[in-house]
């Protein structure tokens, strides 16, 4: 079979670029974000991806309230996840590019090439999604160009928000742990410290909680001994696990919703250039990338879904090759 692009189906009134080989099939819905609503692993008829039980994908106006309006998939975060200010302009709720619609052109040897300008910030944002022909892995490289006369101090991240079971856990470099939400001990207390995945209580934050245990929280990890990440369902083993380049991406955020937040249960791990993912407070600890005129930073983010693993000690990008180790 190989790679198979198929841009005529539609989802909900929108158009869907489906992106497939034998064992796994992406969605990508342009005219919303260009967020990649689906990733399914086929062998195991597994979605990777969380999607919202009462938010479907539709056309979202610029400025919205992102999680009024959210349905869930992969988005692109730029520059901060909630509003901000930059040199007297407002950037909306979650930044510019997740309501946005995208340019796009079918898939051809380097992959589904995907664009967007942002409306306040003089950025050109470019992606391409290029699927191996037969295994469960994909990349995705990415191109930021500052179209402006000045530098710009930015921070971004990736947003897949992960469908989750009790039976989840989250594997993750050496790195240290830092609670920055939490409405319950389960998930620490705000401010501490810890290395990962331990709490000080003794709580092993790499597991899932259900549903039913009613807290949700936010959770930094850095000073990351790698650059992978991995969600890996221990009963059916079965994961999803993530490659990115640590010269651009520094931290992570943790964002862990067991029934507690609007009574959804989603996970998501996310890389992101600096913390706090409010711009404002990144820039002022000096975590955020500086963007020079004409000068685009380019970078390139390898994910795969694999099997027969419970737990991970190490995710190896080598070219276009993956290689999941268990521990």
């Amino acid at each position: 079979m190989g790679v198979r692009f198929d841009p005529r189906w539609q989802y909900n009134g929108l158009r869907a670029l489906v992106l497939e080989n034998p064992t796994l099939r992406l969605v990508i819905l342009p005219e919303t974000g260009g967020r990649i609503y689906s990733i399914v692993h086929k062998p195991t008829d597994t979605e990777i991806l969380w999607h919202h039980p009462r938010n479907l994908p539709r056309v979202i106006p610029y400025g919205s309230n992102f999680d009024d309006t959210w349905p869930g998939g992969w988005d692109e975060i730029l520059p901060s996840t909630e509003i901000s200010e930059y040199r007297g302009d407002r950037l909306p709720s979650m930044g510019e590019l997740w309501a946005l619609p995208w340019d796009w052109q079918d898939a051809d040897a380097d992959g589904l090439y995907m664009r967007a300008h942002t409306a306040i910030l003089p950025l050109r944002f470019e992606r391409w999604i290029r699927l191996d022909s037969e295994a469960p892995v994909f990349h995705v490289r990415y191109r930021l160009t500052n179209l402006g006369l000045s530098p710009l101090d930015l921070n971004w991240g990736i947003h897949p928000v992960l469908a989750i079971t009790p039976q989840h856990r989250i594997d993750l470099p050496p790195c240290m742990g830092l609670v920055a939400q939490s409405s319950g001990s389960a998930l620490g207390s705000v401010g501490e410290p810890y290395r990962w995945s331990t709490l000080p209580t003794g709580e092993d934050i790499s597991r899932v909680l259900p549903f039913e245990a009613d807290v949700f929280g936010g959770h930094y990890a850095t000073e990351l001994q790698g650059n992978w990440l991995a969600l890996t369902n221990t009963e059916k083993r079965v994961g999803f696990g993530m490659t990115f380049p640590a010269d651009i991406f520094h931290a992570l955020w943790i964002w862990q919703v067991y029934g507690g937040w609007r009574g959804l249960y989603q996970l998501a791990i996310e890389p992101w250039v600096g913390y706090p993912v409010r711009w404002e407070e990144a820039l002022a600890a000096g975590r955020t990338h500086r963007l020079l005129p004409n000068d685009p930073v380019e970078y390139t983010v390898s994910a795969a879904a694999y099997t027969g693993i419970e737990r991970v000690s190490a995710i190896h990008s080598d070219g276009d090759k993956i290689r999941v180790l268990p521990r």
